[in-house]
């Protein structure tokens, strides 16, 4: 079952696509192939089509290795950008919902998904500062371009659901409405108060679901109808769109019912804090407030799923030259990522214990090292499934270590390191056309 998933099997490909070497979905194997190893190059991939690398995955006729004849870069370059964005969008997805059963972690309760979003960095190529314009601030214009990315995680696996790019003048509101409605399933979202507002609560009612977001107290107080707001409330209330709510393409104006909870969360060597939540959860014996506590105590691994996402398998940063390709290496990106949760979650289920209790940056070494041989052509059936009896005996004893002592106090501070160059006085064409005229004069 693993084995189809990673060899994309039954993927169709796209529509008025014609056979070339780089077939489409060979193209996209080794998109993802890149995100898994430590230098995400294109020589890489070129190295490892010509050693055979993916022959296995070649229908019968001439296997990619034999037909490679130049050491260069442009044809896989080419045909990463003949790709069609839609089908790989729509890859994305196919993939991800492959990937959710195979773990053990499927219960008769509704369904868990973290809503978060971030910023990717990208460089001002071609069409990029168009399509992703620069950060301004009140001195002056960013170098970098930013895009603002929302993806919303299975909070039992880590698994990437859904996910959406758009310019950083989009919200992350608004794309949370597009991905929610898009969806149409029955499934708790849980934000942070980011979310906590009338048109993502509406959206997820729309969607035949459910939210549990947490609200500021500004907008708590609006919605009970009290200036002081008792601890301990549980309050059911109405909650109708105001002059200030934006209602989005598709979404109703009708309100919202649910309840208002507000509860102290206390936490042994931490400060106690109130949270103000929303949930359309009326249901006050299945989900008591306690119960709505731990829901939401859940959300704070969607924070360590996006430092997973941009630290360990570098998505901070696009080097891409086009803003196709930026959004092309970002679904693929996350397929990467899927991939390895996948492994975890399947990894999990053999050893009985939850995927989250795995180390991602090992799973990920483990799976870049195998991926390098499943699909080559001197692999037998035998050989290729005693191969993945490995990998999931393997990344089942990649336990994260259980601290037994707590954490050292640390100031909250940041460190800078000297710097050794002087900073750039004007823009950066005015700093080269100075280094070029003090070149010239030596």
């Amino acid at each position: 079952m693993f084995l189809r998933i990673v060899a994309l099997a039954g993927v169709p490909p796209p529509k008025a696509a014609y056979e070339r070497l780089w077939v489409p979905v060979i193209t996209l194997w080794y998109l993802i192939w890149q995100w898994l190893q430590p230098k995400h190059t294109l020589e890489a991939v070129v190295v490892d089509a010509r050693r055979g690398g993916a022959d296995g995955l070649c229908a019968a006729g001439v296997p990619l290795s034999k037909g490679i004849k130049s050491r260069a870069t442009t044809a896989y370059s080419d045909a990463r950008q003949r790709l069609p964005l839609a089908w790989l969008k729509q890859c994305f997805e196919k993939f991800a919902a492959a990937l959710l059963p195979l773990g053990h972690w499927r219960s008769p309760d509704l369904p868990i998904q973290l809503l978060d979003g971030s910023t990717k960095r990208l460089r001002p190529f071609d069409d990029i500062a168009q399509e992703f314009p620069a950060h301004r601030t009140r001195r002056k214009k960013s170098y970098w371009c930013l895009a603002r990315v929302l993806v919303s995680f299975c909070a039992a696996t880590g698994i990437a659901t859904a996910a959406r790019m758009a310019s950083i003048h989009v919200s992350e509101q608004a794309l949370a409405v597009q991905l929610i409605l898009e969806a149409a399933q029955r499934i708790l979202y849980i934000g942070d108060r980011n979310f906590g507002v009338w048109r993502v609560a509406r959206a997820a009612v729309q969607g035949g679901g459910h939210a549990l977001v947490r609200l500021t107290q500004v907008r708590a107080r609006r919605l009970s109808g009290r200036k002081h707001l008792p601890r301990g409330l549980d309050q059911a209330v109405l909650w109708s769109p105001s002059a200030h709510d934006q209602i989005d393409p598709g979404l109703g104006k009708q309100a919202v019912p649910g309840r208002l909870i507000i509860i102290q969360a206390r936490r042994r060597g931490f400060r106690s804090q109130t949270l103000y939540l929303f949930t359309t959860l009326r249901d006050v014996h299945a989900y008591p407030p306690q119960r709505l506590l731990e829901l939401y105590g859940r959300r704070w691994q969607v924070e360590l799923n996006f430092r997973t996402v941009k630290a360990t398998l570098q998505m901070d940063q696009s080097e891409a030259k086009s803003a196709d390709m930026v959004r092309k290496e970002f679904y693929a990106g996350l397929m990467a990522y899927n991939l390895v949760r996948g492994l975890m979650a399947a990894a999990a289920a053999e050893s009985g214990c939850r995927p989250m209790e795995l180390s991602f940056s090992r799973v990920q070494v483990l799976l870049a090292s195998v991926l390098t041989e499943l699909f080559m052509a001197w692999m037998s059936d035998p050989a290729r499934d005693s191969r993945l009896l490995w990998l999931l005996a393997e990344a089942s004893t990649a336990r994260l270590p259980r601290r037994c002592k707590p954490r050292p106090h640390e100031p909250r501070a940041q460190y800078y390191e000297p710097q050794v160059f002087p900073k750039i006085k004007g823009t950066r064409d005015e700093a080269r056309a100075a280094l070029k005229k003090s070149l010239a004069k030596n």
